[in-house]
């Protein structure tokens, strides 16, 4: 673009010393008009009559070469015009070209905040018509406010951003990270007249950078969990080897049915309960630490479900909980690990549980949906408790973060781990005070897949 614009004015330097020739030459040619026009004295002679005569001829090819001029100039001015046209056509077919060819979205803006230039990409992005005449900043739809308050603080306080991210809907109910910079526009004479706007969707760059952190966090928790894990449970497996022992001991010494006995038995069903909750943490340490193989086969969602379902009944019923199963007809199955399975949809139970102290209802749905051309299996877990606050919902699934006094902060961690191994995604939506939403999403399985279950899949 420079370089056309260094064309140009080379352009009219060339003009100007065209013109400035062609006007010194006529005006010469007049000067010789003027001093050569016939002057009638009266009666003339013979050799009066052949001056005149030849005064005539050298003003009549005075008057041929005033008009050659003239047709030279416009021959010379009109050539130039189309040249320059060219030049210039070529240059912004060039320059839309490149816009176009852009993967990022382009707009540029005049200090009134009308659009004056948009590339496709910026069109799909934004859903606009790439059409001229382009919608004013008011005109754009409510759903881009953020981004028209980014331009807005540009044009009047010339407040400009680099790489700054904003969450928008589009009009497919998708949810979209669009990254924004803005920047001033000049002319060749430095004067601000716009800005440029670049414009990026970001979600599938956000969500992996989100994974990545994600999964710097697992394996930096795993390396923890297993040292923790490898110190304590051989000391916590000869632990609860002696007591065993030692309660035997004392069960001899003191024999049941007495206070002392009562108590001596209530300590022990209390260490032994709290060894074996020590027990279970050190496992899930472990868990976590350590990618185990799964069992790929066909697992019928539903049954597993259902399983889960009544493992919890009971405990359920005494928490005034009751559970609700709103399944779709027939069994859809998904290629993956029943165990593991199992052990997703209990974690998620359990929290739904434990987020709904007074009572309530927990509803289990399902449907089938289709994402990036695969169809998925969505199990989704709606609670009705205390909700999770919008600043704890992105650490939801870091290891051992917990609002919980009383939890170790790995369930969900472990179970958003499982899904992940098996292709699939956990989602989470949350209402403090009416309760959270958390769906599972697993790849259905091939119909032409017949894996058994002696085929593990590391």
């Amino acid at each position: 673009m420079l370089r056309s614009q260094q064309e140009m004015r080379l352009f009219g330097q060339r003009y100007g010393a065209i013109f400035v020739g062609l006007a010194i030459a006529a005006a010469i040619l007049i000067i010789l008009l003027i001093l050569n026009f016939p002057r009638t004295q009266g009666r003339t002679s013979e050799v009066d009559a052949l001056k005149q005569v030849g005064a005539d001829w050298i003003l009549a090819l005075i008057i041929f070469a005033l008009l050659g001029i003239t047709a030279t100039v416009a021959a010379v001015t009109m050539y130039s015009y189309f040249a320059t046209k060219a030049k210039l056509t070529k240059v912004q077919a060039t320059a839309r070209a490149i816009l176009e060819s852009l993967v990022g979205g382009v707009l540029t803006l005049d200090t009134d905040g009308g659009v004056t230039i948009i590339n496709r990409a910026a069109c799909q992005i934004l859903e606009m018509d790439s059409a001229p005449p382009y919608p004013d900043l008011d005109e754009l739809p409510e759903k881009y406010r953020p981004l028209v308050g980014l331009i807005r603080k540009a044009l009047d306080a010339r407040q400009y951003v680099q790489d700054q991210d904003s969450v928008f809907v589009n009009s497919r109910n998708q949810q979209i990270v669009l990254r924004t910079s803005i920047s001033e526009q000049v002319d060749e004479t430095g004067e601000r007249v716009g800005i440029v706007v670049l414009v990026k969707d970001v979600s599938n760059l956000v969500t992996m950078e989100s994974e990545l952190r994600k999964r710097d966090r697992l394996a930096a928790a795993g390396t923890l969990a297993a040292g923790v894990a490898h110190e304590i449970r051989n000391p916590l497996s000869a632990l609860e080897l002696n007591l065993r022992l030692l309660r035997d001991e004392v069960t001899g010494i003191c024999p049941a049915g007495g206070d002392a006995g009562s108590d001596i038995d209530g300590y022990f069903e209390i260490l032994s309960a709290e060894t074996r909750r020590l027990n279970r943490i050190t496992s899930n340490f472990l868990q976590l630490s350590r990618s185990e193989p799964l069992a790929m086969v066909r697992v019928a969602v539903h049954q597993a479900v259902t399983q889960v379902a009544r493992l919890v009944h009971r405990e359920a019923q005494e928490k005034n909980i009751s559970l609700v199963l709103d399944l779709i007809s027939g069994d859809p199955e998904v290629l993956g690990d029943s165990t593991k399975l199992e052990q997703v949809c209990l974690n998620i139970l359990i929290n739904a549980m434990q987020a709904m102290p007074t009572g309530g209802v927990i509803t289990v749905t399902s449907c089938i949906d289709w994402s990036d051309e695969r169809k998925f299996l969505s199990l989704a877990f709606a609670d009705q408790g205390v909700g999770i606050s919008p600043e704890n919902l992105p650490r939801l699934f870091d290891p051992y973060f917990t609002t919980r006094s009383d939890g170790t902060g790995l369930g969900l961690a472990i179970a958003d781990r499982i899904v992940t191994d098996h292709g699939g995604k956990i989602l989470v939506e949350s209402s403090v005070g009416i309760g959270t939403v958390v769906t599972v999403c697993l790849p259905m399985a091939d119909p032409g897949d017949t894996r058994g279950a002696k085929e593990p899949v590391a």
